[in-house]
């Protein structure tokens, strides 16, 4: 029996630990989307009832803390719960499919300046808009930084943070030591009062990290660590490596400074003396190790869909891995993909496929004939919960294995050529017009053959009859109705779905 929250959140695995519990893999049943929930059992760091009132409290202004960083660089908040015992806590998450940057920095050596520079120029938007609430991370670290697969930077686990509008209680102090060693600020250390300035010191440790390759301060305990934030002066980076610019240098040990007020005065100014490193549009991609995630990509071609077909995925957590491969064999992921469409559970039902991706690329070969009716199935559910981007990545690797496998005439081919049309529209990468051509294109092709009114030839006469309309023709949208009309009259039963969705267009355009 599977865990559900709140009777509408079914936990399906563990993706980890975060700063104060553990964060768990779920499915919001009511909105069919995959969730991240932060699990927190109460009694761990409250064993009075008091306590446990208190930790309560301090839960619920996280959530609203959390809530109100309505960034696209932090995670969005859905819900909050506490359970009917008050033994647990539960904050739910957007869930993002991405790698940590501590997992991205994990035995490698410095990266590339302009990537580097990406990543912090990505937190410092983040960074910016968050104090301006204000609201202070307090615990800005490798570990809590997602890149996602198209290298957006995303920040997790503002649970920590103090609102700095003169309201908040000291609740925020219940508990152990907030911060992390490697990263934490020497007024932080000090247990003084801090505000945006500590997360710019934690910037600068990230930096630094990363164009060095090491720590700031290399040390052999949280204590020496400590010591070290107060009394030791960062090597600078040109003496590391000495092709970092001087400015960037200079920077990273402004913001590395003992003293806040000898740091930058806002995430903005780190910003705007970041952007004389990132790429312009149209630079070249950064040589980066297979299947890393690029952050320069937002700059270099801004706002561009995610062209997830050519960007290699990002490998699954351990935790994650485990959680959504707990179906097993390929026989169960399909049971499972059955019954949770029959469900209406569509993005629930592509993760079950999705999760047996490998495992049926070494069985069967990447290019073979099950590996294309797996991406055709993962595409259709997707499109159902309605990730139409998703979806098209999914058509496209089906087109790109039908055209090896079938060749260029392969009805397989055109049915997903029909459908990955569909989703371009839907995305507006194409107008209606542009569709209705490219789909009678396809149709040339079958026109007067047995082709024409076999199923695919149909489902292509009807995707065409279901754009033509919103081209403005009308005439010519009637025309072609008129005709699909008389051919499946011919050739399918009044309650064939195909015949029944031809009946509502046409009883559409007669309104």
């Amino acid at each position: 029996m599977r865990e559900i929250i709140d009777g509408r959140y079914e936990i399906t695995g563990a993706l980890g630990a975060g700063g104060m519990g553990q964060v768990l893999l779920g499915y919001d049943t009511v909105l069919d989307r995959a969730v991240a929930v932060k699990r927190i059992a109460v009694r761990q760091f409250a064993s009075r009832d008091d306590l446990a009132a208190e930790f309560v409290a301090r839960f619920r202004r996280e959530a609203r803390v959390t809530a109100r960083i309505r960034h696209h660089g932090v995670p969005q908040v859905y819900d909050a719960v506490l359970d009917a015992q008050a033994d647990s806590v539960y904050l739910v998450l957007e869930h993002i499919d991405g790698t940590t940057l501590r997992d991205y920095l994990a035995g490698a050596a410095a990266l590339p300046v302009e990537v580097a520079v990406a990543i912090g120029a990505q937190l410092a938007t983040v960074l910016s808009y968050a104090h301006a609430l204000p609201v202070v991370h307090r615990d800005l670290k490798p570990a809590n930084v997602l890149l996602t697969r198209d290298g957006v930077v995303k920040v997790i686990d503002f649970g920590i943070a103090a609102l700095l509008d003169g309201s908040t209680s000291r609740i925020t102090r219940t508990g152990s030591v907030l911060g992390t060693a490697a990263y934490m600020s020497p007024e932080l250390v000090n247990g003084q009062e801090v505000g945006p300035r500590a997360d710019l010191y934690a910037l600068g440790c990230i930096l630094h990290e990363m164009c060095s390759g090491r720590k700031v301060f290399e040390a052999r305990s949280d204590f020496d660590a400590y010591n070290r934030h107060l009394t030791d002066t960062p090597t600078p980076l040109r003496t590391l490596r000495p092709e970092v610019p001087a400015a960037l240098e200079e920077l990273v040990l402004g913001l590395l400074a003992k003293n806040p007020s000898d740091r930058p005065v806002t995430a903005q100014d780190v910003y705007r003396r970041l952007l004389p490193y990132l790429p312009r549009p149209g630079a070249p991609a950064p040589i980066l190790p297979p299947g890393q995630p690029d952050p320069t990509r937002i700059y270099r071609s801004p706002n561009p869909p995610a062209d997830l077909e050519s960007a290699p995925p990002v490998p699954a957590r351990p935790a994650a891995r485990q959680a959504v491969t707990e179906a097993g064999s390929l026989g169960d992921a399909a049971a499972r993909y059955r019954e949770l469409c029959a469900l209406g559970r569509y993005a629930q039902a592509a993760q079950a496929l999705l999760a047996v991706v490998e495992e049926v690329a070494r069985r069967y070969g990447p290019d073979g004939t099950e590996a294309g009716d797996l991406h055709r199935d993962i595409a259709l559910a997707l499109a159902q919960s309605g990730e139409q981007r998703r979806a098209l990545t999914e058509w496209e690797r089906v087109e790109a294995i039908e055209l090896r496998v079938g060749g260029p005439k392969s009805p397989r081919l055109r049915r997903a050529r029909v459908a990955a049309i569909g989703c371009r529209a839907v995305l507006g990468e194409l107008t209606a017009s542009a569709a209705v051509d490219e789909l009678y294109r396809l149709f040339g092709e079958i026109r007067g053959t047995d082709a024409e009114t076999a199923e695919d030839g149909l489902r292509l006469r009807l995707a065409i009859a279901e754009w033509l309309p919103a081209t403005g023709d009308h005439t010519r949208a009637e025309r072609f109705l008129t005709q699909l009309r008389t051919d499946l009259a011919m050739l399918r039963p009044a309650d064939d779905p195909v015949r029944r969705r031809v009946e509502e267009l046409a009883a559409e355009l007669r309104h």
